[in-house]
């Protein structure tokens, strides 16, 4: 968590920062975060307002529990109410801080970012290959792979190291190269949508790609229906995964200490 530098200030609380909304939007009455939540407020400045709940500067926000729940408060959200989500762990230590040190300076910033993302939600989709399925593909097609394979198959563990470690650079070689021309093909699918695509780098060998598109609520459908055929398509392949509504965190999420 990160606090202004104020030592004049007597309260041993502080204000964390969820998010920027309209000033006249009205979120549903929620709890913030923390050991002993407090109730989520707004803090206003003119045409926008910071979505806040008071924290104790003495417990730190440092459980899984407290990411999440702060994520589900965000996201929630979207279905409200136009959001600027902020990133995690920022706070200020009273409400003139929050109005002179974020919302002042920002004021024209949050302003537009909140018009651009009115009625539109991130969403992502997540591609994952089956890894039966592709191994095979590799095996089939490429035939160095397939005779370092049928040498593994056939010839004692203790001397199979050299071979494993050669099939494993074709494998991984080649199921980059699946990986890229595959990409290309769900964020041409996607396009169709949507111009608004972040790709977010693979967090495992089977994962094809996670792709994070801004859509308006009311095309969810459509989203549903393009990955649908791309399931389709990967039928046995890849399973195709959608997460969403959410804030658009990959693409207007920003630091509560930010002013530009």
């Amino acid at each position: 968590m990160t606090t202004a530098d104020n030592p004049s200030a007597q309260s041993n609380t502080a204000l964390l920062i969820y998010g920027i909304v309209p000033a006249e939007a009205k979120p549903k009455a929620a709890q913030g975060i923390g050991r002993k939540p407090a109730p989520l407020r707004k803090v206003a400045y003119g045409k926008i307002a910071a979505l806040v709940s008071e924290v104790p500067l003495d417990e730190p926000l440092d459980r899984a529990e407290d990411l999440e729940g702060y994520s589900r408060i965000v996201d929630d959200l979207v279905s409200q109410t136009s959001v600027v989500p902020i990133r995690f762990g920022a706070a200020l230590e009273d409400e003139a801080a929050v109005e002179s040190g974020l919302l002042e300076p920002n004021a024209e910033r949050f302003a537009a970012a909140l018009d651009d993302l009115g009625g539109t939600a991130e969403y992502l989709v997540t591609g994952q290959y089956v890894e039966q399925t592709v191994l095979r593909e590799i095996l089939e097609e490429n035939e160095q792979a397939a005779a370092l394979a049928e040498t593994m198959r056939t010839t004692p563990e203790a001397a199979n190291r050299d071979v494993s470690l050669a099939l494993g650079e074709i494998i991984n070689s080649e199921l980059e190269r699946r990986r890229e021309a595959d990409t290309e093909v769900m964020v041409s699918a996607l396009r169709q949508l949507t111009e608004e695509l972040v790709l977010r780098p693979p967090t495992h060998e089977e994962e094809l790609a996670t792709l994070a598109v801004l859509v308006p609520l009311d095309k969810e459908d459509e989203l549903v229906h393009a990955v649908d055929l791309l399931s389709k398509q990967w039928e046995n392949r890849v399973t195709m995964r959608i997460v969403g509504p959410l804030a658009a965190w990959d693409f207007l999420a920003i630091e509560a200490t930010e002013s530009q």
